[in-house]
């Protein structure tokens, strides 16, 4: 008995033994790291913790990275996570104090900013303020760019009808060509009162080629692109800017109300990293981070960050070189496989909220994360920007990008149940999806999404031109990609673009309202083929149509009358009776449920789940309505019905099952689980007559359903 005991203790699972560690803002790191004598430092929980252990972390603001080198193992992660109920705030920067007055409302203190010069960044009240910069930002608006137009010049010099006359050698000058498809930023090496000399760039090669000012293009107010100069103290003349000088380690700063900041209210970016993570099978939980980005780094494995929150996670300027108009910097860098994010908020980021390197990942799951704010420098990042393989992306709100509202550019990938809109505020030739392809078939599937309201800026474009937002923009050489049951609206160019060798795309059951055409394809003389356009509608037209190797067009429907129940609040499911029911053909090897004779034409199915994207999507169920089965026994029963107040239940089930609640008009409201007795949330339905479906391995039945609000 003795030898089995010894054995069973040295073969069990580590996590018999895991132990809870803690970590506090007034902990001690010779403490035990118990709940009543804390750590102080992330290092020494991490130095103590095994796989299964948990860190949990007090509440409180803690100015110190976390950087975690060790593995947890399968079943047994290594866990760091927020106390229950407690704030926890992990902020890359450290706080300024001893502020004496420069000249007038300029005031001064020191720091020591050894971060990137880049990286730079200065925070009032967990507000971004600006680097001293002309034309001044004036509406405190990061999406209105407020430059200046570019009269002419060349790869090492812009010229323009007037500029600050200050000596802006040494600073730094941001242009957006007149293209608008992506930004750049150099470091300037002379000026004048009418022309800014830089580091030069080749403006025969991207990214610079298309976006430089010797590209004109018809649009009175930007020609030729255009700029704003910063990084100089001479131009500290705003509210809300500030300026670092590293020679004697003084920032100085302009506060909104022109008085001296109080001790403790400004913070500068210290570090780069909120979080490192190196080893495998790590989770992060309920965790807010600020002002730096959390990176999983390369090899580093089956990590999950789950519920956190990262809030100005990657800011600074750009860098761009001759090989690539992106940056690898993003709120959250994954260089891993098998990567969960999920429940997340990321908001506010110059650059992309999360990157995911195809070079170094594979699989993944991106899911229930609402992403904000993205691509402030106006460059090809996104709110979720990835190359990666196998990955799933699915039910993400996401809300203001600079450029592309998403971008998943890998192979065997699902984009589904996602919820995207404002995207293209700074730049344009986008689209709210959007991708580059190359030589290899993407086998993925684009889904059961929400694209809608993006228009490109007005200087995006030129006269006469649409505003070039997209929907669903599949650039240059995609290939491989199943396009089905979206809804796109709201845009200011084409439902679809598609660029020159495109092969193997099916665009099936999308529905397209309120768009400025239906379709394009820029060819430039590749060939197209192989390409299919089956039951899709649009307000408008046209579809694409090349020649007939190029795209098969097949039973789709051009009306500026909407069929569906209400467009005005988006609401796509067909009326019964309109023109879009019954009308689509089958699509041999595309399976999906239908109700009458055959589908209908668009992303709805009349009688099918009214289904919706974001981090609240209620998903496709493929089920549909059949009274046949109507049961009005009481072998199983729902109580109290009529329903008053909102909670429902279901009684006598003697397993959990399923359940999908229909409106009248035949339409899916509501999805879920249910055990017997257990209570299901109905309070958002309206007064009226439903149908539930009550389905388990043993019975399949609907139930008649009243409801009184």
């Amino acid at each position: 008995m003795l030898k089995f005991l010894l054995f069973f203790a040295l073969t069990s699972s580590s996590s018999l033994f895991a132990q809870h560690i803690y970590v506090a803002t007034d902990g001690n790191d010779s403490n035990n790291g118990t709940i009543n004598n804390p750590y102080l430092t992330f290092n020494k929980a991490v130095s103590m913790m095994s796989p299964g252990d948990v860190c949990i972390i007090r509440g409180g603001i803690y100015n110190q990275e976390l950087t975690i080198d060790k593995n947890g193992t399968s079943g047994n992660y290594l866990t760091f996570k927020a106390a229950e109920g407690e704030d926890v705030q992990i902020r890359a920067t450290s706080v300024v104090n001893g502020w004496q007055q420069h000249s007038g409302a300029i005031y001064k203190a020191s720091v020591d900013m050894a971060i990137e010069s880049r990286f730079r960044v200065i925070y009032h009240n967990s507000e971004y303020m600006d680097l001293a910069r002309w034309p001044n930002n004036v509406d405190n608006n990061r999406w209105t760019v407020d430059c200046v137009p570019v009269t002419g010049g060349d790869g090492s010099q812009f010229t323009l009808s007037e500029i600050q006359d200050i000596d802006w050698t040494g600073g730094l000058v941001y242009y957006l060509g007149a293209h608008s498809g992506t930004s750049w930023t150099r470091t300037v090496t002379s000026s004048s009162t009418s022309s800014v000399n830089f580091t030069e760039v080749d403006i025969t090669k991207w990214p610079f080629n298309p976006h430089n000012p010797t590209v004109w293009r018809n649009n009175p107010g930007n020609n030729r692109g255009q700029l704003y100069l910063f990084n100089k103290l001479e131009a500290l003349d705003f509210a809300r800017e500030w300026y670092y000088d590293a020679s004697n380690k003084t920032l100085y700063f302009q506060a909104a109300d022109g008085n001296m900041p109080a001790d403790g209210t400004v913070e500068y970016a210290t570090h780069k990293y909120a979080a490192q993570l190196y080893g495998d099978y790590i989770q992060l939980e309920g965790i807010n981070f600020f002002g730096g980005s959390i990176k999983i780094h390369n090899n580093a494995d089956n990590n999950s960050i789950i519920n956190c929150k990262i809030t100005h996670g990657s800011e600074g300027h750009d860098d761009l070189n001759n090989t690539s108009a992106q940056v690898p910097e993003a709120a959250i860098e994954v260089l891993g496989d098998n990567t969960v994010i999920s429940g997340c908020t990321i908001n506010h980021s110059s650059v992309s909220g999360m990157a995911i390197a195809g070079w170094a990942a594979e699989n993944g799951l991106i899911e229930g994360n609402y992403i904000s704010n993205i691509n402030y420098v106006g460059i090809h990042a996104s709110p979720i920007r990835t190359s990666t393989n196998n990955l799933k992306v699915l039910k993400n709100t996401i809300v203001n990008a600079g450029r592309d509202g998403m971008y998943v550019n890998g192979s065997n990938c699902e984009v589904a149940y996602n919820d995207v809109s404002a995207s293209q505020r700074i730049n344009s030739d986008s689209g709210i999806f959007y991708v580059v392809g190359n030589a290899s078939l993407k086998n993925t599937e684009i889904h059961h999404n929400w694209f809608h309201d993006a228009t490109a800026p007005a200087y995006s474009h030129a006269v006469n031109e649409p505003a070039k937002a997209a929907g669903i923009y599949l650039d240059n050489n995609s290939k491989g990609y199943t396009v089905h049951h979206n809804v796109v609206w709201n845009i200011s160019w084409s439902g679809y673009q598609v660029n020159w060798n495109n092969t193997n795309l099916d665009f099936f059951q999308n529905t397209i309202w309120n768009a400025e055409r239906a379709m394009d394809s820029w060819v430039n003389g590749y060939t197209q083929e192989n390409n299919k356009i089956y039951n899709n509608f649009s307000s408008i037209g046209d579809w694409y149509s090349g020649t007939p190797t190029d795209f098969d067009i097949q039973n789709n429907l051009i009306s500026e009358t909407s069929p569906f129940v209400d467009v005005a609040n988006q609401n796509f499911m067909p009326k019964a009776g309109s023109a879009v029911v019954d009308q689509a053909m089958i699509i041999p090897g595309f399976n999906q449920a239908y109700v009458g004779s055959a589908p209908d034409i668009g992303a709805y199915e009349l009688g099918g789940t009214a289904w919706t994207a974001g981090v609240h999507a209620i998903e496709d169920t493929g089920e549909v309505l059949s009274v046949e089965d109507l049961d009005e026994t009481q072998e199983v029963y729902l109580y109290p019905n009529p329903v008053k107040h909102g909670r429902l239940k279901v009684g006598n089930l003697k397993q959990s099952s399923t359940y999908v609640i229909w409106n009248m008009q035949g339409s899916i409201v509501k999805t879920g689980r249910i055990s017997t007795n257990e209570n299901v949330d109905v309070s958002h339905l309206n007064t009226g007559i439903y149908l539930v479906k009550i389905k388990n391995q043993d019975i399949a039945l609907i139930k008649r359903l009243v409801f009184l609000n």
